[in-house]
């Protein structure tokens, strides 16, 4: 007998065992494995309880994935199947970067609002409207700033002015020239506080040959 009739009856009988229910594998055991809860608990259950039961073969897992990650708080997500009957959720969660404008700002550019803002954050008020710009800006200076041991707080940003508050002090800088003043005072910073010997309460930089100290 011909290759091709053969597969082609094996095709038919396959068919018409599936049609009868013969390989349908109901979904009994749903697994979520996540490294966070902040997403809609709720939601996610809503959406399991949708699946359950439901023939594992033909279960549609972009659709599943696209239902999971219209949560505001979950990255990503990855749908597996298990025969005869577990499917596996492991969902990717976003992680909170700073406090933006009372949103929270994710460590991949993305905005959330939420009811309670987390108190272990760092604060951007941003005056511009430039949620990407200003996360750049909070990048740069935790990097260098960290050299120096100061912790940012709060960093508010205008136009043409930005203020760092860190754990300490008040840094502020004219915007044209941060990184720039910011490089300045990294290298200058254990001078500033051996000549001054005592608690520096704010570093102006907008001059560019020295700092005003107070």
């Amino acid at each position: 007998m011909p290759k091709i009739i053969l597969i082609t009856i094996f095709f038919l009988i396959s068919l018409i065992l599936y049609i009868s229910d013969y390989f349908v594998f109901p979904i009994e055991k749903i697994e979520i494995t996540s490294t966070s809860s902040s997403y809609d608990n709720e939601k996610i259950n809503d959406i399991v309880l949708s699946i359950q039961g439901q023939d594992l073969l033909s279960l549609d897992l972009s659709d599943i994935k696209r239902k999971i990650r219209s949560d505001g708080w979950i990255k990503d997500v990855e749908v597996k199947k298990s025969f005869p009957d577990r499917l596996e959720i492991i969902i990717i969660p976003q992680k909170p970067y700073a406090i933006y404008n009372a949103k929270i700002l994710m460590t991949d550019g993305d905005l959330i609002e939420a009811s309670t803002l987390p108190q272990d954050l760092p604060i951007i008020i941003d005056h511009t409207h430039n949620s990407l710009t200003s996360m750049n800006i909070m990048v740069l200076t935790s990097k260098l700033l960290q050299k120096i041991d100061l912790d940012v707080k709060k960093i508010e940003i205008h136009n043409s002015l930005i203020e760092v508050f860190t754990s300490t002090n008040i840094l502020i800088s004219d915007r044209d020239n941060y990184e720039e003043n910011l490089n300045r005072l990294v290298v200058s910073f254990s001078d500033l506080q051996r000549v001054f010997k005592r608690d520096i309460k704010s570093i102006d930089m907008r001059y560019s040959n020295g700092f005003a100290i107070k």
